[in-house]
């Protein structure tokens, strides 16, 4: 039950936001294995849901929960519409992944990460926990890592160097590419270098910021979609109501 449906009210108005709240509460259901971000025990739940208190430790995936976060918000006009959420990195194939770690390996930062400002390299580290990216140059194929090493500089291991590492991989060294599984190699990696890259607001700077513009998805949603001014079917009821649409705030990337 969204927060706006605890008020007892007959006459509650029913919003796109008020099932995108729900949803993000059974999206959680099912990736933590049975558990509810606002507790177990129903009372307590629906205290929780009315003060927008939750806990997201049943679920490890940095961008599951930052979707989750966004879709549980406590006011309705912070939760994102629904293209917003289909356009979530945690819907991206792995191709769109490693793009977006390409993208930002090309950010001034990436570029000159011999010579990375100790402090921002920290602040990475804070998303990496124990990140299967540590010592990186080991997953890669020796005689890979040695041709791009002897170019220039040597590449450092850290998490600036390995994202220029593969920005270059990309554009340089097209014949290991198909040899080198990024996703596979480096499985945590994106959900770190996402959650850093929100946190500095590089998400919303081209060219990051297009990435999360997801023409094909709003164009067949809104196809599919009723008009907000139509009946609509809420997700925690079975009775038809009346939707109305707000103004929404965006959500920084």
């Amino acid at each position: 039950m969204a927060r706006e449906t605890l008020t007892g009210e007959t006459d509650i108005r029913y919003k796109r936001s008020t099932d995108i709240q729900v949803a993000g509460m059974l999206i959680y259901y099912i990736l933590s294995g049975g558990h509810h971000p606002f507790g177990d025990k129903p009372r307590k739940c629906e205290y929780n849901i009315d003060e927008g208190l939750y806990t997201l430790d049943h679920v490890e995936d940095l961008v599951a929960k930052d979707l989750i976060e966004w879709m549980i918000s406590k006011e309705p006009e912070s939760r994102p519409t629904v293209e917003e959420c289909l356009s979530h990195p945690f819907f991206w194939k792995p191709e769109s992944r490693v793009e977006y770690l390409r993208e930002t390996g090309n950010r001034e930062e990436a570029v000159k990460c011999r010579h990375a400002d100790p402090e921002l390299i920290r602040s990475m580290e804070q998303y990496a926990r124990d990140g299967s990216f540590r010592q990186w140059k080991k997953k890669f194929p020796p005689e890979l890592v040695q041709e791009m090493d002897e170019f220039s500089e040597p590449y450092p291991e850290h998490i600036l160097g390995l994202l220029r590492f593969i920005r270059n991989l990309h554009w340089h060294y097209a014949k290991y590419e198909d040899k080198v599984k990024v996703m596979e190699l480096f499985p945590d990696l994106f959900g770190c270098v996402y959650k850093f890259a929100k946190s500095k607001g590089w998400n919303s700077e081209v060219p990051l910021k297009e990435m999360f513009q997801r023409e094909d998805i709003a164009t067949r949603f809104t196809m599919l979609s009723t008009n907000e001014e139509q009946p609509g079917v809420p997700v925690q009821e079975s009775q038809p109501s009346t939707t109305s649409s707000g103004v929404k705030e965006h959500h920084k990337l």
